[in-house]
C-alpha cells in the first residue's frame, strides 16, 4: 500500500479522550476514504516538553494514520514533532506500509476513539473521497511556502530561515503567479533569517528605516501569502501596532506585533507608516499549548524579527536595499507598495512520497 498523506490546515477539530499528560484532538477535515483504506490525523499537545532520543524537545505532535475500517485497525504512517512556536523539529515516516502491519488500538485510547469517529464518518458518507490518481512514476517533492521581500534590484529576496531550511530547491512566485527558480545565498538560524537570489531585475524594491528599531505602539502594516491553499495566491494585508519591542522570553532580536498572522506569513515584511521595512514576520504563539499550560487562551500574540537585526543581516551580506522613505502614507498606498515587493517563497523537498503541503 503506497503511503500518501496530505498536510492540511484544519478547519474543525474534535476533542478526544486524553490522558493527563497530553490533550488529543482529531482533525475532522483529515478524514479521507481512499483506495479501500481511510486516513485521519490526530494532534497531541503536551502539558510539558517531551524529549526525543535525539535530545530535541517537542511540545506537540501530529500523527497521520492509515486505517482499515473493516478490521478496525490503524497505523501511524507519519508522525511530525513540533518544538517551540510550532516549528517542526523531527519527522518519522514509513514510505510504504502493508495492510498486515495495521493493528487495533487499545480500547479507550484517543486513537481508538479517533478510529471510531473516522469509520462512522466513512459509513454515513461524510468523509472526504480522495481522487483516484494513476500510480506515480517518480517520487513527488514535498513543498511548503512562506513569504519573502524583494530587497534589491539584482534579485535579492529576504525571508525566514525556517521557511527554507532542509530544502533541495527554491522558487519565488509574485502576485501575478510568475515563477522563478531561486538560489540560497545565506542563512542565520539564530535570528531566523535567510537570503535568496533570483535572475531578475526589479524596479521596485524594499527600503529599510535608518533607525530600524521598533517603537512601542507604532502603527504597522504586514503583507504576505498566508494559507494559500485556502485563501488563494494573492497577497493579503493586515494592520496593527507594535505590542512590545521584545519577543519570546524577552528576546532582544524579536518584537511582538498585534497584526493577525497565519502560516505562510512567515518571511513577510512589517512596514512602518512610511512604507519602510522595520521587521520580518517569524511566528505566532501556540494558543493550544499555552491554554494547556496555563488554562488561558491567548489571542493574537505574534512575533517578528526586529528591523535593526534585519538591517544588520542585510548589511553584513552587502545587500543594496533602497534608501528610507520619508513622510506618512495612506494605508492603501503602503498596501500597494507592499504587494509590489512581497513575494511567495516555495521550498521543495525531494524524496518524500506525499502530496504537497500548503504553507509554512
Amino acid at each position: 500500500m503506497l503511503l500518501f498523506a496530505t498536510v492540511t490546515h484544519a478547519l474543525e477539530w474534535r476533542d478526544l479522550t486524553s490522558p493527563p499528560q497530553h490533550k488529543s484532538m482529531l482533525d475532522l477535515d483529515s478524514v479521507v476514504a481512499a483506495q479501500g483504506h481511510q486516513r485521519f490525523m490526530v494532534r497531541r499537545v503536551y502539558a510539558t516538553g517531551q524529549v526525543l532520543p535525539t535530545g530535541q524537545t517537542y511540545f506537540s505532535t501530529r500523527l497521520h494514520f492509515v486505517a482499515d475500517c473493516k478490521t478496525r485497525r490503524a497505523l501511524a504512517a507519519v508522525t511530525v514533532f513540533y518544538g517551540e512556536d510550532r516549528k517542526m523539529v523531527h519527522t518519522e515516516k514509513q514510505a510504504q506500509i502493508k495492510s498486515s502491519e495495521l493493528t487495533a488500538p487499545p480500547a479507550g485510547t484517543d486513537i481508538a476513539e479517533a478510529l471510531d469517529v473516522t469509520c462512522q464518518r466513512v459509513a454515513d458518507g461524510t468523509a472526504k473521497q480522495a481522487e483516484a490518481k494513476p500510480a506515480p512514476t517518480a517520487v513527488k517533492p514535498l513543498s511548503t511556502s512562506g513569504s519573502g521581500i524583494v530587497m534589491s534590484e539584482d534579485g535579492r529576496v529576504l525571508t525566514n530561515h525556517h521557511v527554507v531550511q532542509q530544502c533541495n530547491s527554491y522558487q519565488v512566485i509574485d502576485a501575478l503567479n510568475n515563477i522563478l527558480s531561486a538560489k540560497l545565498l545565506a542563512t542565520d538560524a539564530a535570528n531566523d533569517l535567510a537570503l535568496l537570489t533570483v535572475e531578475k531585475r526589479y524596479t521596485t524594491t524594499a527600503s529599510v528605516r535608518s533607525d530600524a528599531s521598533p517603537k512601542l505602539g507604532e502603527s504597522i502594516v504586514v503583507v504576505g501569502y498566508p494559507l494559500v491553499s485556502l485563501l488563494g495566491s494573492s497577497p493579503t494585508v493586515g494592520f496593527g501596532h507594535v505590542s512590545s519591542t521584545t519577543g519570546i522570553r524577552n528576546s532582544k532580536t524579536q518584537m511582538q506585533i498585534s497584526v493577525p498572522v497565519q502560516r505562510g506569513n512567515s518571511g513577510g515584511p512589517v512596514f512602518d507608516q512610511a512604507g519602510n521595512v522595520i521587521g520580518v514576520v517569524t511566528s505566532k504563539l501556540d494558543a493550544f499549548k499555552i491554554q494547556e499550560r496555563t488554562g488561558d487562551l491567548p489571542q493574537n500574540v505574534n512575533f517578528a524579527v526586529r528591523g535593526d537585526v534585519v538591517r544588520g543581516f542585510l548589511e553584513y551580506h552587502r545587500v543594496s536595499f533602497s534608501a528610507p522613505r520619508a513622510g506618512k502614507l495612506e494605508n492603501t498606498d503602503i498596501a500597494s507598495h507592499g504587494a509590489a515587493i512581497t513575494v511567495r517563497v516555495r521550498c521543495l523537498r525531494d524524496g518524500a512520497p506525499v502530496a504537497p503541503a500548503a504553507s509554512g
